[in-house]
């Protein structure tokens, strides 16, 4: 047990709803006179597979065990039903919508803030199965008593939340600004893939070192969650040819140049203490003027945007790219691009330019774009095919929830001044956001309610490091309280890692 390890008593929780689920407009509600019952979740029961014990007969040996289908986590919320009041949880049972619920903890918070806690339990796409309350009547004196009120619900999926802190890494071998970064993992328990939490595998990619003689671009990985970095160069870009994006595509590191026109990669097994991995440069299928600026891998399959306007796709980066968009619908650079799938994505890029795809080959610029001529669109994240976030070269961040047709700007703690960098939709209801000010300084800022609220990290009393500013982030699918976020030195010249965890 941890020194630090601090019984939890079930008079320090809280109970917030978000009815509409997480999400820009909907605001989480207090609920006053309400508290959770303990969670519940089957997660299979476990099948013995036998066979014949070789030497003792009528005896079995098990040769190997399955495991049943996971069930729904499921609870009860439990309050005080009102004379004067119409009851909520009646209410959300007749409704029969899915909400989220949330459950913030703490010793000396004011719970009634969304933003103080010491812990928060995240529970997501909840539905009703059953309502029900106490006795509602009396016959006599000694049947007297309060009326309390109960709704069965279960869970689509929960996850706990902490507080983040920032600590600096890789310090004495990052000298360079660092302008990408991902996690490329997945929880695996050492059967088919290595023993991982799906936070361990960190790749970022740093510019080109200037002067004569100038040194190539560097991936800095981490093979342990952080807690380590190693970096090797990228032989294949030239010693003054900086790279734009860095990706994982099956087996292999991908970084793209816009100074090189192309792409190069790597195997992913050769990323080690002690291998050199060897980068092969590929320029195959993309086309002068269209030179990249963003990837967006989805494990097996890349969108690449360009200039001009252009759109490529690749599932094999080792025999180049396809055009899937040659700047027909609209001649914009386009800066960042994210996809839901191989059919669904959004690119965005200068002058406010927004384009989509909802098939993966044919693109199409959105109804409307946010912004107009002269603002460049730095950042695009989509939590759905009718949900997509974006960010300016001028501290904005919009929304629309009906796929480009309308457009809200949504405030944040310092918006509308400096830059929003990169955005990073980890959940339903968990995003990260990179801004730097004016001054500059960059920060990370988190929303714990799907973009509704922002607030600045870290959440304690300790600043964020030193820093000019966040390029970009990447949160952890597997675990909401881990995110990686690189940039520039607060010296203007050095780069800067950062890991941010509970």
């Amino acid at each position: 047990m941890s020194e630090s390890f601090i019984p939890a008593v079930n008079s320090l929780s809280r109970v917030f709803l978000i009815e509409g689920r997480a999400g820009p407009t909907h605001e989480p509600t207090f609920e006053l006179c309400l508290k959770m019952m303990g969670l519940d979740q089957a997660l299979g029961d476990v099948t013995r597979i036998e066979c014949p014990d070789p030497n003792t007969p009528g005896k079995f040996i098990e040769v190997g065990t399955f495991r049943g289908a996971e069930e729904r986590a499921s609870t009860e919320l439990v309050g005080r039903f009102a004379i004067d009041l119409r009851s909520t949880l009646i209410r959300l049972a007749k409704q029969g919508c899915p909400v989220d619920v949330q459950l913030h903890l703490g010793q000396c918070q004011d719970l009634s803030d969304f933003t103080a806690f010491e812990q928060v339990i995240v529970f997501e796409d909840v539905l009703a199965t059953n309502i029900g309350t106490d006795e509602l009547g009396a016959l006599g004196s000694d049947e007297q008593g309060l009326i309390n009120e109960t709704l069965a619900i279960s869970i689509g999926n929960y996850y706990q939340y902490f507080p983040i802190g920032f600590a600096e890494r890789a310090a004495t071998i990052v000298t360079n600004q660092v302008i990408d970064v991902v996690i490329c993992d997945a929880i695996g328990c050492g059967n088919c893939e290595d023993e991982s939490d799906g936070c361990q595998r960190i790749y970022s990619v740093t510019l080109q070192a200037g002067g004569s003689p100038g040194t190539p671009a560097d991936v800095v990985f981490s093979l342990d969650g952080g807690a380590t970095f190693l970096a090797h160069d990228v032989d294949s870009l030239g010693a003054a040819e900086d790279p734009t994006g860095i990706a994982c595509i099956t087996i292999y590191i991908v970084v793209i140049s816009n100074d090189s026109a192309s792409l190069h990669w790597a195997l992913k097994s050769e990323f080690t203490a002690t291998d050199d991995p060897d980068f092969t440069e590929v320029a195959a299928g993309f086309v002068a003027g269209g030179e990249p600026n963003d990837i967006w891998s989805l494990g097996n399959f890349a969108f690449i945007v360009g200039d001009g306007g252009y759109v490529y796709k690749t599932t094999d980066p080792t025999t180049g790219v396809t055009v899937v968009e040659d700047g027909t619908v609209q001649v914009d650079d386009l800066n960042a691009v994210h996809a839901l799938s191989k059919d669904f994505a959004v690119a965005v890029g200068n002058n406010g330019a927004v384009i989509f795809t909802n098939g993966g080959d044919i693109w199409q610029e959105a109804p409307t774009r946010p912004v107009g001529i002269g603002i460049e669109l730095l950042a695009v994240a989509i939590k759905s095919e009718t949900e997509w976030w974006v960010g300016t070269d001028g501290g904005e961040l919009y929304f629309t929830l009906n796929a480009g047709l309308n457009w809200t700007i949504k405030a944040f703690p310092g918006s509308s001044a400096g830059v929003v960098r990169d955005i990073d939709i980890v959940s339903d209801t968990v995003m990260f956001m990179a801004h730097d000010t004016a001054v500059p300084l960059g920060r990370v800022l988190r929303s714990l309610s799907g973009g509704e609220s922002w607030q600045v990290l870290p959440e304690g009393a300790a600043p964020i490091v030193p820093n000019d500013q966040i390029t970009a982030l990447y949160g952890c699918r597997d675990n909401p309280n881990f995110v990686a976020a690189v940039g520039l030195a607060d010296n203007g010249t050095d780069g800067i890692i950062l890991v941010g965890e509970d």
